[in-house]
């Protein structure tokens, strides 16, 4: 019975061979698929990020371009509000009399009379009678 089987062996042992080659190429091949799926995922998802990533690049160039934008017109103002400032400094030292009439002017809304503009205002009468009358005309005068 065993010279019966020697000749057979070896079919037998190359069917064995095929078949589990064939088996493993299967296995193979399923696994390649499930890689190059796996693959194309992953590609998906990286073209995606470089999208957004490029997205967000545009949107922070943009955002550092209206940055640098806004922080110079704030230097512009601040540089227009410092000669704004240097020229009221400089009408008010050329205008001493206008300081006078200003504070006589407050006074006025404070409630004083002709005589305390003539004191402390140094103004002629018939000035703090019109300064007085103007300030009334203008705003009804304070209760005390």
């Amino acid at each position: 019975m065993l010279s019966q089987i020697m000749p057979w062996l070896p079919v037998a042992f190359s069917l064995v061979t095929i078949i589990f080659a064939i088996v493993m190429v299967r296995r193979e091949r399923a696994a390649r698929q499930a890689l190059e799926m796996k693959f194309s995922a992953i590609e998906v998802v990286l073209k995606n990020a470089r999208q957004q990533q490029e997205s967000f690049s545009k949107q922070f160039n943009e955002l550092r371009a209206g940055t640098m934008g806004m922080s110079q017109k704030m230097a512009d103002m601040a540089q227009q509000l410092e000669d704004l400032s240097d020229r009221q400094g400089e009408m008010a030292m050329q205008d001493p009399e206008g300081k006078l009439y200003s504070r006589a002017s407050k006074m006025v809304e404070l409630g004083a009379d002709v005589n305390e503009l003539m004191q402390e205002c140094d103004l002629p009468k018939a000035e703090a009678e019109l300064l007085l009358r103007l300030q009334q005309k203008m705003t009804p005068p304070r209760r005390r």
